[in-house]
This record gives structure tokens, sequence and C-alpha cells, in this order.
């Protein structure tokens, strides 16, 4: 499960749900713990999304071990278990799963996001006779490679506030996050969409990552306050996260009202409701990860 919602609750409760969002704890009528109830649903939703996908959508780092071949230009190619990738941090290689030898700046073409070209032991050009790579890797060898890599699209945080003509910007998590890409800001009123410079470094990626700041392309065009969304994810795959969210708030009172009971989409429906029923919306929302899903 993912560690925030990929959807803010400022960013639900703009979405034209028409739900009553501020009695989701009716013993307590604070704002802020009403928006704790809502944060909890859409990290559910957010899970849920993932194991839809079979694969974490956010940007999250993933150690994969495998066996390949190498060229006769001394490359390997190995196929990403989960994707997008964005960046390969780490690459090891060896005859033996515990003889490997690491690469110290890994060269990693990535192609569809899926499909990585590693160079080993900066071997290039043409190819004559038996070619030896490192520790006794030559072509067309079955070799035992690790690589770690950056999977799954940037959604974080804005870890503080930012003025409007900000040239930076403080997130709560940098992972994914490219020199040169570009992010939505979603916060309701002030969505904005900013560049961040190719000239940023990006932190060197975690299992825990830590808070960072983001050099811009261009100044902020609009004030902004902290906690809210910066995504790279697709606004389909927030939309899906939106959907189930509302299902899950159209749950039936009672077992008299399920529609459909015993059957999967039966805790999703309501059936003394005058709106669409909540079914459509799941089914809406698998539709659209149909095409996010894990591809072996």
């Amino acid at each position: 499960m993912p560690a925030t919602p990929y959807v803010s609750p400022a960013a639900f409760r703009a979405h034209p749900t028409y739900l009553d969002l501020d009695s989701l704890r009716p013993d307590n009528p604070d704002p802020a713990a009403q928006d704790a109830v809502l944060a909890n649903l859409l990290l559910q939703a957010s899970g849920w999304a993932d194991n839809e996908a079979n694969q974490p959508l956010g940007a999250h780092l993933y150690t994969q071990s495998s066996r390949v071949r190498t060229d006769r230009s001394g490359m390997i190619r190995v196929h990403a278990d989960q994707g997008p990738v964005t960046s390969v941090t780490s690459v090891s290689y060896g005859w033996s799963p515990t003889a490997l030898t690491s690469l110290t700046s890994p060269q990693a073409w990535v192609e569809d996001g899926a499909n990585l070209v590693v160079g080993l032991g900066g071997a290039s050009g043409a190819w004559t006779g038996s070619l030896q790579l490192g520790v006794g890797v030559g072509a067309g060898t079955e070799t035992f490679v690790r690589v770690s890599y950056v999977a799954g699209y940037a959604s974080t945080q804005l870890g503080a506030a930012a003025p409007t003509g900000a040239t930076s910007l403080q997130v709560a998590d940098p992972t994914g996050i490219e020199p040169g890409g570009q992010y939505r800001i979603w916060e309701p009123g002030a969505e904005e969409t900013v560049t961040v410079s190719p000239l940023w470094q990006p932190p060197a990626v975690t299992a825990v990552p830590a808070p960072a700041t983001v050099l811009l392309v261009a100044p902020t065009v609009m004030d902004h306050d902290a906690g809210h969304d910066l995504s790279g994810m697709p606004s389909e795959l927030r939309l899906a996260i939106v959907y189930y969210a509302t299902a899950l708030l159209m749950r039936p009172d009672t077992a008299a009202e399920d529609e459909f009971p015993d059957t999967a989409m039966g805790s999703t429906t309501r059936g003394k409701d005058s709106r669409s029923k909540a079914t459509g919306l799941v089914a809406e929302a698998r539709r659209i990860l149909c095409s996010y899903q894990r591809v072996r």
C-alpha cells in the first residue's frame, strides 16, 4: 500500500461527487478529523488501484534479479517486471549469483518504459572472437543480473507553501521526479503544471525517501499551500481512484439494500440511492486501470 494517497482529500472534495463529506465522523465535526477519515479511504482506494494493476502505480524503488544472455556488443537486455521505468540506479552482474560485479555508473537505455538495455564492463565496438566482460562473462553467456530502478509515476505532496513566483518547490518525496519533467499541482482553484529544471540533480533514491527541494524552469503563477498533490500520474489514473473512493462512500447501509449479494460487486452498491449505482463507477475504474496493469 502507498504511504500517502495518490489523490489528496482536497482534490477529492473538488471533484463533483455530490457526496456529504462533512459527516464521515459524526462524533467529531472538526474538519481535520473529517479529512483524516477521507485520507484513509483514499489510501485504501490507492491500494486497490495498485492491486488491480498488479504493481505499485506511484514512483518507487524496485530491485529485480534476472538471468539473461549478453550479446556480441557486450549488452544485456532486461524486461522490467514493473513500470514505467524512469531511471536505473544500480546494476550488478556475474557468472554466479554469489559473484556479482557492480557497475559504478550504469548507463541504461530504457525502451517503452519496460525494456532496459545496459552495457557491461564498458565493452563496445565490433565483436571479434570470444568477448570477455569483467569477471568472465562472455558474449552469449548466461549472466546473472541484479538491477535496481525507479518505476511508476511521481506522486507526492508539497512539503511547504510556495508563493506566486516561486522558483523551487519542496516536496515530501522526490522519487520519480526527473530533470525536465512536467508535473501537475492539483490544488483546487490553483492548479498549474510546472516543469523541473534540466539542471536539477535528483537526490539518491532510497527505500525511505526524504523531503527535497525541486528547481523549476519557470516561476509558479499561483500561490500554493502545503499538502496538495504534485503528480506525474495521468489524470485518468487519478480519476479511477476518485471513482473507487466514491463507490466506497456509496456502500449499502444494510444487507437488504444490496442489489447483488454474494458477488464481487455486491459491497459497492446502494439500492435506495437516486444516483447512479456504484457498480458502474467500479467498472469504469477497472476499465481505466486495464491499460496500466503489469505486463510480464
